[in-house]
C-alpha cells in the first residue's frame, strides 16, 4: 500500500508511504506503472514528505526499516534517474521519520524518539512506541556529508510529525514544525477504549497558557498541536525554542509557498482542529485554516510571549477540511500571492467539495467551492500539480 502522499519529481508523479518503496502513477487514469528505484540503488521505503533542495532541484528523502541499517538518507538527482548520495545515520534504534527538511546546505531530521521494534512485539510490547524518556533531537546534516559530519541538537521532549519549513539564518538553522506533547501512534494501550482515548486527547480544556497538560486529568488534551520554532546555532550548539502559536487553537498539516522551501519565509498555513467535533467523534476534524505571519508579533497579546500574528478562515458548521496546499498565482511576485486549496466535506448534506481561499484576503469569503463527485476521506495529504 502506498497512499499517504503524492509528489512530483523529474516530471513524473509518485505515491508514497513509509512502509513501501514509491510507486509511479498516472495522475489522470491513476494507473500504477511500477516501483521507483532511482539508479537501482534504493530498495527501502520513502518518507511521505521528500523535499526538493533550493537551487539544484535534487530530491532529499529518508527511509527507515526495522533492521540495520535502520535509517538511510538519500539524495536523488534532479532528473530522478540517479541516487547521487546515500547516508547511513548509524542509529541505535529504528526511529520513525515522517518528514524531512532541507536548507541551502543541509538536510534536517527531527528524531522525537518514536521507535519501531519487532523485537518489542515478540516480548509482548507494541510495534511502535514513543520513548519520551529518551532525548528528542534534531539532526543537521551537510548535504553530502557522512555520519561523522552530523550535528545533533537536543531539544525539549515533543512529538513532531510535520515540518513547515527549514532554512539558514546567519549561524543558525531555523526549524519550524508542528509539535504535540504526545503521539497519535501507536494510539491507546491494549484493551483501552479507542473512542474514549481519542476523545480525551482532543479535549483541550486542560491546556494552560504554557501549552502544558495537567497530568492528573487522564491525558486530556494530550494531542494539542501548535507550531514550534527551533533555532539551532551551528557555531555554539545552542538551541532556542518557542511556540509561535498559542493555546487558542490546535493546528497541524502545515504548508508554505513551495518556492520558499528551504529558504527564509514570511508566511505559513495550517489546518485548525475543531476540538469539540473531534472530541465528540473520537477523530481529528479540521474546521478551519490558519495563516501565520512570522514577521508580525501576536496582536492579541498584551506582552511579548513569542507568538506571531495569525489570521483564520473558518468553514461553515459541520464542514471539515483535509489536505491543504498553497498554489501560487501565475507570474506572482509576492510570497503570499496565491490560493489555499483544500478538500472539504459537508457532513449535513454529505457532499464534498474543493475549497479555494485567497491567501492575501484570508479571512474573507472563499474564491470558489467546487463540488466533487465522491467523498475524500479526512486525514489524507494533498498535493497540487499543473497539467501541461
Amino acid at each position: 500500500m502506498s497512499n499517504t502522499n503524492v509528489f512530483e519529481h523529474g516530471g513524473k508523479h509518485y505515491s508514497t508511504a513509509e512502509n513501501y518503496i514509491p510507486q509511479e502513477i498516472d495522475l489522470f487514469s491513476l494507473e500504477t506503472y511500477g516501483n521507483w528505484n532511482p539508479g537501482r540503488t534504493w530498495s527501502r521505503p520513502f518518507t511521505s514528505h521528500p523535499k526538493k533542495t533550493p537551487g539544484t532541484g535534487e530530491l532529499v528523502t529518508v527511509g527507515f526499516e526495522a533492521k540495520k541499517p535502520y535509517c538511510i538518507v538519500g539524495i536523488v538527482s534532479a532528473d530522478g534517474k540517479e541516487l547521487v548520495h546515500k547516508l547511513d545515520l548509524q542509529l541505535d534504534q529504528c526511529s520513525v521519520f515522517h518528514d524531512v527538511g532541507v536548507t541551502n546546505k543541509y538536510t534536517i531530521l527531527v528524531d522525537f524518539m518514536l521507535t519501531l521494534s519487532p523485537e518489542r512485539v515478540m516480548k509482548g510490547g507494541s510495534l511502535f512506541k514513543y520513548e519520551r524518556e529518551k532525548d528528542a533531537r534534531i539532526a543537521v546534516i551537510p548535504r553530502y556529508g557522512d555520519a561523522d559530519s552530523i550535528k545533533w541538537f537536543h531539544i525539549e521532549p515533543c512529538v513532531s510529525y510535520h515540518l513547515m519549513n527549514t532554512f539558514e539564518d546567519g549561524d543558525e538553522v531555523v526549524v519550524r514544525g508542528c509539535k504535540a506533547n504526545a503521539t497519535i501512534i501507536p494510539g491507546p494501550e491494549w484493551g483501552e477504549n479507542k473512542f474514549e482515548w481519542f476523545s480525551r486527547g482532543f479535549n483541550f480544556k486542560k491546556i494552560n497558557s504554557n501549552n502544558r497538560i495537567d497530568r492528573r486529568v487522564k491525558k486530556e488534551g494530550m494531542l494539542f498541536t501548535c507550531v514550534r520554532e527551533w533555532r539551532l546555532n551551528l557555531r555554539t550548539m545552542e538551541v532556542k525554542e518557542r511556540d509561535v502559536t498559542g493555546t487558542e487553537y490546535s493546528m497541524d498539516f502545515p504548508t508554505i509557498n513551495a518556492d520558499f522551501t528551504g529558504l527564509k519565509h514570511k508566511y505559513g498555513y495550517t489546518q485548525v482542529i475543531d476540538s469539540l467535533a473531534s472530541a465528540e467523534s473520537g477523530k481529528a476534524k479540521y474546521g478551519g485554516l490558519a495563516k501565520l505571519y512570522f514577521e508580525e508579533a501576536n496582536k492579541q497579546r498584551t506582552h511579548d510571549d513569542g507568538t506571531v500574528n495569525v489570521k483564520y478562515h473558518w468553514l461553515p458548521k459541520n464542514n471539515f477540511c483535509t489536505g491543504l496546499v498553497f498554489v501560487a498565482k501565475p507570474e506572482s511576485t509576492e510570497e503570499d500571492d496565491g490560493w489555499i486549496v483544500t478538500f472539504a466535506h459537508d457532513e449535513e448534506s454529505d457532499t464534498s467539495y474543493v475549497l479555494v481561499v485567497d491567501a492575501k484576503n484570508f479571512g474573507e469569503e472563499p474564491i470558489a467551492k467546487i463540488k466533487v463527485p465522491q467523498r475524500v476521506p479526512y486525514g489524507f495529504h494533498g498535493s497540487f500539480f499543473t497539467s501541461r
